[in-house]
This record gives C-alpha cells, structure tokens and sequence, in this order.
C-alpha cells in the first residue's frame, strides 16, 4: 500500500531461519539472515547489512565494490551478497513472483561485459 513503511528480511532458504526474500540454499556465501531492506513511503530503498560474517557490498560508478553496512540504494544498483549479484528490484520481485523472474534483456556492465538473468540462481550473472 502506498505511503507505508515496509522492512523485509533476506537470507539464504533454511529450515530454521524464515526469510521474507530467500535466495536458494546453494548460495553458501548468502548468509541465513544477510540483510533487511526497507522500502521507505516515497519508495526509496534501505539497506542494513545484520550478518557480522558475509558482506553486503554495492557498485560505485567506477565499477569498484564497496562494503556496506547500511545505506540508501536505488533500486538497480549493483548488489552483491557475499558473492551473490542481485539489485533490490530483483530483490523484491522474488516477493511477488518467486517461481517467475522479472523480465530482463542483457544488461551491459560498467566494465563492458554483459549480464544475463539466471533464473536457477534468481540473479543477473555476469558473461
């Protein structure tokens, strides 16, 4: 609903730990409970890395990844999770269409390579 505040918990699918977003149990590097990602009333998306272990990193705009702790992100900024690449649009399209990823043609990544969705691993990957 517009103008409401919502936080979602996403970690790697477990039995023991309930994730709003979970990303397959192969991805060992995503932690069980990685990140919360608050999509605030005007839209805008918070992240707040809870997992002391795996990091949560963003790209900047030369392309190098930096460690985050908490920031604001747009919604296709470059995500990784420990060394799983996903933006917070996937993020949040995995909430609504889990079995359906969203529709994407091959990016082009600041360094010249291109990225194809990988529905198996519900991310972009890199080619």
């Amino acid at each position: 609903m517009a103008g409401e505040i919502r936080t979602y918990l996403v970690g790697r699918r477990n039995s023991s730990v309930q994730c709003d977003i979970a990303l397959p149990e192969s991805e060992k590097s995503v932690s069980r409970k990685h990140l919360e990602l608050t999509v605030t009333a005007s839209g805008r998306c918070y992240i707040v890395h809870v997992h002391p272990k795996n990091t949560t990193k963003v790209q900047g705009r030369d392309g190098a990844w930096v460690p985050i702790s908490q920031d604001y992100v747009e919604l296709d900024t470059p995500l990784m999770l420990g060394t799983h690449h996903t933006t917070a649009r996937h993020l949040l399209a995995l909430l609504q269409q889990p079995a359906s990823p969203p529709q994407a043609s091959p990016q082009h990544t600041p360094s010249g390579g291109q990225v194809e969705w990988d529905p198996e691993r519900g991310t972009f990957l890199r080619r």
